[in-house]
């Protein structure tokens, strides 16, 4: 490890998130896929065997063959799913490898905390049958009962009916900052909708339409709209299916009717993970679930009209659903976001693959973090998970003592802008001066 960075997140302390997450919310994860299997379904016996490695097991490489898995799988009488690493690009193996092949061997407590769960994403996708041409599940995202179930409640929602009426009622507007403003609200409101955890998503829910700012330790809201106003392309780094997704493409939407030679990108997973994070089929469900949806019918009709006329583009990538940081962008990526005037990223997860997922100081400058990245970037973040960046001092230690589970417990939001070329002073740097 370089010296001069701090460590990855881990688990080895029983008291932190990440351990807690490991422990309780990986076998709910892994049980929630199992509950809709069979018993003679022999991705059940896969599942459940994969179970057993959350606290059991250590890391194998699915592309080298013989998971314990699939000999446990075999025992039962059940034949075991297989799995085609030949469905995977050299590049998307060679990530994998990257990060597979140094933790080999190593009990899953024991590794850095984002690499086991997008490994535990994987495991599930080889478990579950997705990688396996012969298996009814081939290519079928585990995880679709509960996304597609989320969206139909919001789209029903009350909530959800208050928005379409609001949005609508402001665009196109006399004031399209007042309405930048309300749907980038909407966006990170939405992101606390995430199906992988469940006690904040449902708090999220309640919460959706707030548009007080009481709640966010880095308020940039202003500038981020403007930027937003400035810009003829944005892109949007996705996170969750369902409440978020829909906010965020009714965001796509008013910003479209607002700037008429605008154009919007849509970054997606090319495979499911974290329970509820978009894929382009999900993009694509959405918007025909809102056409369909009579108080939202001329936002979804608006988006198809979007795509057509190539105003808004869906695009994915095997990297945005793989093992590796930010900072790894493969070059057709980072090619493509240095095109863009603003790339927006959604949520906890990808703002931990933006700073490496490492126990930096909290009052670290998020410009000495992302120095790397072509262009202009911003980030719309529930806090979920034991980073941080931007947070005095004296504003830690009051979010200790008020609320000591401030890092993780959903409560907290984060817009933050961060222009291309910036240069921030000595006085300004974090205590990690060399990188």
């Amino acid at each position: 490890m370089d010296s001069t960075r701090p460590p990855f997140i881990g688990m080895r302390d029983e008291r932190s998130f990440a351990r807690r997450t490991m422990k309780n919310r990986f076998p709910l994860i892994i049980g929630g896929v199992m509950a809709g299997r069979l018993e003679t379904d022999p991705t059940k016996a896969a599942l459940a065997a994969l179970l057993d490695e959350v606290e059991n097991g250590r890391v194998a490489d699915p592309f080298a063959g013989g998971l314990a898995w699939a000999q446990d799988a075999a025992s039962k009488a059940f034949p075991a799913p297989r799995f085609d690493p030949d469905l995977f690009s050299p590049e998307e193996r060679a990530a994998w490898s990257e990060e597979i092949t140094p933790r080999s061997g190593l009990p899953w407590r024991e590794t850095p905390f984002y690499f086991i769960e997008a490994y535990m994403y994987l495991r599930i996708l080889v478990a579950s049958g997705y990688y396996d041409p012969e298996s009814p599940h081939f290519m079928a995202d585990p995880f679709r009962a509960s996304k597609t179930g989320e969206l139909s409640r919001f789209l029903a929602s009350r909530e959800m009916a208050a928005a379409a009426e609001s949005f609508l009622a402001g665009a196109p507007a006399s004031d399209p900052g007042k309405v930048l403003e309300g749907a980038v609200l909407f966006m990170l409101k939405g992101n606390r909708i995430d199906l992988s955890n469940a006690g904040i998503a449902e708090r999220g829910r309640r919460m959706i339409n707030g548009r007080d700012r009481d709640d966010l330790l880095v308020d940039q809201v202003d500038l981020l709209v403007r930027r937003i106003g400035e810009a003829r392309r944005v892109d949007i780094v996705l996170d969750n299916a369902g409440a978020e997704l829909t906010a965020d493409l009714v965001f796509a939407w008013l910003y479209l009717r607002i700037s008429p030679a605008g154009q919007v990108v849509l970054h997606a997973k090319r495979a499911p993970m974290f329970v509820s994070d978009a894929t382009v089929r999900d993009v694509e469900e959405t918007i025909r679930a809102l056409k369909n949806t009579p108080a939202c019918r001329d936002i979804g009709a608006g988006l198809e009209d979007y795509i057509a006329s190539g105003r808004l583009l869906l695009r994915d990538h095997f990297f945005w659903n793989g093992p590796l940081h930010f900072p790894d962008l493969p070059a057709d990526i980072r090619a493509d976001l240095a095109e863009s005037d603003l790339t927006i990223f959604k949520g906890d997860a990808n703002f931990r693959r933006l700073i490496e997922d490492r126990a930096w100081p909290y009052d670290t400058a998020l410009e000495r973090l992302v120095s790397w990245f072509p262009g202009s970037l911003a980030v719309l973040r529930t806090l979920k998970s034991e980073v941080a960046a931007d947070i005095p001092p004296e504003l830690s230690e009051r979010l200790f003592a008020e609320d000591p589970d401030w890092l993780t417990d959903g409560r907290w939001g984060v817009v933050r802008v961060v222009p291309a070329g910036i240069k921030i002073t000595e006085k300004e740097c974090s205590p990690w001066t060399e990188f």
